[in-house]
């Protein structure tokens, strides 16, 4: 049997738990923001981009396609995961 964490441990990793729950979270709002926002007004945005950057619709829907899965499995390895490595460890410990 483990000898169970101090106190300032357990409340450290719980703080750093919650932290890491309230990122996750943040991206994925910020994440359906953007999809949002394209569903409404893709148009309006590709043709801001195009004017920029020379860009057919094809390229434009594939580089966002790429950056929100991307984006998506960054969030899930650097948030999500660690909040349920340290979740699953202070549960062991109770």
């Amino acid at each position: 049997m483990s000898t169970p964490l101090p106190a300032t441990t357990t409340s450290t990793l719980d703080a750093v738990a919650n932290i890491l729950l309230r990122s996750f979270l943040i991206t994925v709002g910020a994440m359906l923001f953007t999809w949002l926002v394209l569903l409404v007004a893709g148009d309006f945005v590709y043709s801001i981009h195009s004017r920029m950057i020379d860009l057919t619709r094809k390229e434009f829907d594939i580089f966002f396609l790429y950056s929100m899965t991307s984006l998506k499995g960054l969030n899930v390895i650097f948030f999500l995961f660690p909040f349920l490595a340290i979740k699953w460890f202070l549960r062991g410990r109770r």
